[in-house]
């Protein structure tokens, strides 16, 4: 089908829970209130690297108001974390990693009696030696973070594709640079929450803002000795996620564990202090590149090692490695490649997930490098990019099958929409262009359970309700699955009522991350709803003396292809098909995850990961001021693949999202480690994101085709885009000025540096 048949999908449309967002109406976790409901406080270690030798809360728990406290001793059940080869987690710790790890928690009648409690406690900590960078770390010798880790390295990943060393050696030019990017926080609007409530049955609810509720549930149900059955997660309105809560937050065991303690509700939100400096960060990561290449640009063999810092836990080391080295070989043919990646622990705070897990620090580096082998090469680097596009039809060196593929389109488009070949290399002008390309999967297959599921029941009035177990984060994963729905019946969305992210009561679904939701969820929901179609057909067919291939579900009504008048209203259908006989209930299931996926082979690691990639081209423009070193980034050209778009407002949003948070991590965003691993701007007073003044043009071109196995041919859009908008804007500073920064963030002071030594060298 083409866009102009659809009803729905690829239309404008605003997010069916905007109105309740936009007046208030909608309820985060830290809105909701229980009867006899405490506050709960966390009691954080002060030090980098420490054993707890004791705890003394007694006058903690003298302070009136003051129901209970806990300790790391406390903890009942085993170590939780999101792998179960990397589970090295319990919440309170009775050995501190980092500073902020906690310790001790209280409840009390209130927030401000908790605080005074958390003062109140004294603890008896033994120091231990600490360290802070990861290559230390990895060196024989170095203080051990967790003892079970030799040299402190919790995950490594090895690639090799092809013959490496052929290929540099039939190579006719080859570099070799090394950069570095920075820790960053998710810079989230709404710090995390927890509210659980443990009941005489033996029932434990949490109410919890997170991306992934049946992983909590696990989780919870390893650390607490509880079965999964005996607990239910919730998730209610999210503010954000872009990877941070997909995983346990300690404050979720400490509430819960809180509860079961007191037999009461226990309240836990975090402060932006604590939200900044104790969850999740995007891993720092240092990474060397060494590409050879042909005279015409031709990629002929790549070598990537990335070095990464994941702090003080394993969080999803394992795959945030596994990406790095994977992403590296989406966007362009490589037939020779080799890549080594290694995290360490560290004593500082936890790296782990953020929008594009993995692929950003690498995609950096390479677009960076791709850049100044154009320059070695007097190639333009839109010709270079062009030369070694993947394409429709490929699989890569390591197994990845491409049967969608615009990334030479959205080159072209967006070179040609931003007017590249007249604004590059104005000398002089401070005025720069650059470019950088990426590629994402539309949710990668991992071990464990991968699939989404979906349950549509069809009410008497001819409403709907659909269960999802995905989880909409603000993105509008509810209006995509509102959207699939309305579409094959024919209803507007107002007829949709969407239920998500409930362990109680919707489908298993491992939660929101990989951009798998429109590609799993609505593949699901698509299924479910046919099924129920079919349920509705059957009877209509009777009714209007129709073949069911003839029917049309349109306009809140059913009628026979070519015979308007021959129709039935879409409620009507409903109560008709429900009465018949002894009365039925009209439902669909479904259940899917990608049929073309191969786990990639355990020596080799060849295999397809995922059911479709995305692919992008962005186009930066930038002025730079010499006097100053500050940039401002005014325009960002996309050329998107994302496959059919479902929700061109939705869409569009991802993008100028996408485009502004990669435009803080290039030039502003900076997690500031002082020499014991404390951070030291852990407010948005002190870590800069980009404001509404900051934020610049931004111009979406989608020029992605159908893919062939997503949901009328859509893919991801949610973190692929965000891969190529730093690098881009770094080659167009250099356009500008001609110095290049290859640590990141691109700052002033940075800029001014590297201008005075460019003019000592001239």
């Amino acid at each position: 089908m083409t866009i102009e048949s659809y009803s729905v999908i690829g239309k404008r449309l605003p997010l069916i829970d905007g109105v309740d967002k936009v007046s208030g109406v909608a309820k985060y976790t830290a809105d909701l209130a229980l009867p006899g409901m405490l506050m709960g406080k966390l009691l954080r270690s002060p030090f980098p690297h420490a054993r707890v030798l004791n705890v003394d809360a007694s006058k903690a728990l003298a302070l009136p108001g003051v129901r209970a406290v806990i300790t790391g001793a406390d903890i009942p059940g085993a170590k939780y974390g999101y792998f179960r080869s990397r589970r090295d987690e319990t919440g309170l710790t009775c050995k501190a990693r980092y500073i902020g790890d906690p310790v001790a928690a209280v409840a009390a009648v209130d927030g401000d009696t908790a605080l005074e409690a958390i003062d109140l406690i004294k603890v008896d900590y033994e120091e231990l030696p600490a360290v802070f960078d990861p290559e230390e770390a990895m060196k024989e010798g170095a203080p051990l973070v967790h003892e079970e880790y030799e040299r402190n390295i919790v995950a490594t990943r090895e690639f090799n594709f092809g013959d490496i060393e052929e290929g540099f050696k039939n190579s006719d030019h080859i570099r070799e640079d090394r950069f570095s990017s920075q820790a960053i926080t998710h810079g989230v609007i709404e710090p995390r929450a927890t509210l659980a409530q443990y009941d005489t049955s033996g029932k434990l609810t949490i109410w919890t803002s997170t991306q992934s509720p049946y992983v909590v549930r696990r989780d919870l149900s390893l650390v607490l000795s509880i079965p999964e059955g005996k607990i239910r997660v919730i998730k209610p309105y999210v503010g954000c996620g872009f990877g941070g809560k997909v995983e346990v937050d300690p404050h979720q065991v400490v509430a819960a564990l809180l509860s079961i303690k007191t037999g009461k509700p226990v309240k836990i939100c975090l402060t932006r202090k604590e939200e900044i400096s104790t969850t999740r960060l995007r891993v720092p990561m240092r990474v060397y590149v060494k590409t050879g290449v042909k005279k015409d640009g031709t990629i002929v063999a790549q070598y990537v090692k990335c070095v990464a810092d994941g702090g003080a836990y394993a969080s999803t080391s394992v795959l945030l490695m596994y990406n790095s080295g994977l992403t590296c070989l989406i966007p362009y043919r490589i037939p020779n490649f080799k890549f080594d990646g290694y995290m360490a622990y560290t004593n500082k705070a936890v790296g782990g997930p953020m929008r594009g897990h993995g692929a950003n620090q690498p995609r950096f580096a390479v677009e960076s490098q791709l850049d100044m082998i154009a320059e070695d090469l007097n190639i333009d680097p839109a010709e270079l990019r062009l030369k070694n596009a993947t394409q429709a039809g490929d699989t890569s060196i390591s197994g990845l099958v491409f049967n969608s593929c615009e990334l030479s389109k959205a080159i072209k488009e967006s070179t040609r929409h931003a007017g590249w070949d007249k604004k590059r290399g104005q000398k002089g002008s401070n005025l720069g262009i650059g470019l950088a390309c990426g590629g994402f999967v539309s949710g990668a297959r991992i071990a464990g359970h991968t699939a989404s599921g979906s349950n549509i029941l069809v009410n008497e009035d001819g409403s709907v309700t659909v269960l999802t177990g995905s989880s909409d984060l603000g993105q509008g994963s509810k209006t995509v699955v509102a959207q699939v729905v309305a579409e094959e019946l024919g209803l507007s969305l107002s007829d949709i009522t969407v239920i998500s992210g409930d362990t109680e009561t919707t489908p298993i679904d491992p939660g929101t991350f990989s951009s798998r939701v429109t590609f799993y969820a609505g593949n699901a929901t698509l299924i479910a709803v046919r099924e129920v179609k079919e349920q509705l057909a059957k009877v209509a067919a009777e009714h209007l003396e129709a073949n069911k291939q003839d029917l049309v579900f349109h306009s809140k009504k059913v009628f026979v292809k070519g015979s308007p008048d021959r129709s039935i209203a879409f409620s009507e259908l409903a109560k008709m098909a429900e009465s018949l006989g002894q009365g039925r209930l009209i439902m669909g299931k479904g259940y899917w995850a990608p049929p073309n996926t191969q786990f990639p082979d355990r020596k080799t690691q060849y295999g397809n990961v995922s059911g479709a990639y995305s692919f992008a081209c962005q186009v930066a423009e930038v002025e730079v001021d010499p006097e100053t070193g500050q940039v401002k980034v005014l325009k960002v050209t996309v050329g998107d693949d994302c496959g059919q778009v479902v929700n061109i407002l939705g869409a569009e949003g991802q993008v100028e999202g996408s485009v502004v948070m990669g435009l803080g991590q290039a030039l502003t965003e900076n997690i500031i480690f002082a020499e014991n691993g404390e951070i030291m701007n852990p407010s948005f007073q002190e870590y800069k994101i980009p404001t509404a003044k900051d934020a610049c043009d931004v111009v979406t071109l989608e020029v992605g085709s159908p893919d062939p196995i997503g949901p009328y041919g859509a893919k991801e859009i949610g973190e692929g885009l965000l891969i190529s908008t730093v690098p881009a804007i770094t080659n167009a500073i250099y356009d500008a000025i001609g110095v290049r920064i290859t640590e990141l963030p691109v700052t002033p002071e940075k800029i001014l540096e590297e201008l005075q030594k460019k003019r000592k060298g001239s």
